[in-house]
């Protein structure tokens, strides 16, 4: 009896062990696929083999830590993965050679379905800003309507991709230590439209850079992603170093406008006091992505003496109004002639496109432009740690 005991137990542990593998293991179904090569690049090396009469394939391989890897048939449409373990570790798929990227499902790894969903999503937004824009193309023969038309173009696409940056923003805060976030926070509609930059959304590549060398502080990627922060950020510093020491004041150009509330604003009567002075509009998608600093940015240095004065390029009052509501920019003043691109005022200060800001001293000089994100806060808090210092010698 004990030896019968004995012998299963041996059986058992036997079967268990070898269930176990050393490495990684890549398998699936491509409808449609039979009798193609499928590949896999990782590790700076690329695998093939051939699906075979069943729409299946599967790849064995070693690594040295988890990493990202590319499934395709067709090099410039991937499947991107993570092996999250470098030990008996499986991933499966399942899709079809028509739509191999974009209609696939993955299963045995947390951090590729992640990928997946905000892929997916990405792929959604990116069809909803299409539809729209074919919508206002239908009726571009529409001119009685053109501008109206084309206004709510640009109202709503901008509105379906700030949903989306607002998505991702989620998504990173619920999963810090997720090296999803590293596709995230690079996502683009295409090599010319990034979704996300370094200008704008410093906070988030911060909070990524942080919470990955927190959690995987030997991780390559998380390595390579903090080299890369640090580039981004010495860049900023050099830009704010040189528009500091080498740009030459110039006065500001003063101006009268009607502010949101229905009075009126010149300029000079904030003399004595630093200004920033910022060019936008509801429309502006980057105008809008950069408000949240600005909201940060007063709430920081207002009590150390900044006013900011915003100077809106609409046509439409009710959607400046909604938007200064919007994103909870009623703290300091909202001035406007409504005359869209047609603005004395930004023609006055040459503004090209937006946002575009200025940052005047006391003295109505001009001594900074275009400050946005962390190079703002850096060149705010380096201005008003000077003025501190200079009021203590007195």
């Amino acid at each position: 009896m004990q030896k019968t005991v004995l012998s299963l137990f041996i059986f058992i542990l036997f079967v268990s062990c070898s269930s176990d593998f050393e490495g990684f293991k890549i398998k699936g179904k491509v409808n449609g696929g039979k009798g193609k090569t499928i590949f896999l690049s990782y590790s700076g090396q690329t695998d093939s083999v051939k699906i075979n009469s069943d729409n299946e394939f599967e790849f064995n391989g070693t690594l040295s830590e988890p990493d990202f890897c590319n499934l395709y048939l067709d090099r410039t449409n991937p499947i991107l993965l993570f092996i999250d373990s470098i030990n008996n570790f499986t991933i499966e798929i399942k899709t079809d050679a028509e739509n191999f990227a974009q209609n696939y499902s993955v299963s045995g790894s947390k951090t590729s379905q992640q990928i997946k969903e905000l892929q997916s999503k990405l792929i959604q937004t990116f069809q909803n800003v299409k539809n729209l824009y074919n919508t206002m193309i239908a009726n571009n023969n529409d001119t009685l309507h053109r501008d109206s038309i084309q206004s709510l173009y640009v109202k709503k696409s901008n509105e379906i991709v700030q949903q989306h940056r607002q998505y991702v923003f989620n998504f990173i805060k619920q999963n810090p230590s997720s090296f999803a976030c590293l596709p995230a926070i690079y996502q683009a509609f295409d090599s010319r439209n990034p979704l996300f930059n370094y200008e704008w959304d410093a906070y988030y590549f911060n909070f990524i850079d942080s919470a990955l060398n927190t959690s995987h502080p030997n991780s390559m990627h998380a390595k390579e992603f903090h080299a890369q922060v640090l580039q981004y950020k010495q860049q900023f510093a050099n830009l704010q170093s040189t528009q500091l020491n080498t740009q030459i004041p110039t006065e500001a150009p003063d101006f009268l406008l009607n502010t949101s509330n229905g009075n009126t604003f010149r300029l000079s009567s904030l003399r004595g006091s630093f200004v920033l002075l910022d060019f936008w509009a509801s429309w502006c998608s980057p105008c809008r992505y950069e408000n949240p600093n600005l909201v940060n940015a007063y709430k920081k240095f207002a009590k150390k003496g900044l006013h900011i004065v915003q100077v809106s390029l609409d046509k439409d009052r009710n959607a400046w109004l909604q938007a200064i509501e919007k994103d909870n920019l009623s703290a300091w003043t909202h001035v406007s002639d409504l005359q869209y691109w047609n603005s004395p005022v930004a023609k006055l200060y040459n503004v090209q496109a937006i946002p575009a800001n200025f940052l005047i001293d006391p003295n109505g000089k001009i001594i900074a432009q275009n400050l946005r994100g962390e190079q703002l806060f850096s060149t705010l808090e380096q201005i008003f740690s000077s003025v501190k210092k200079h009021k203590k010698k007195k």
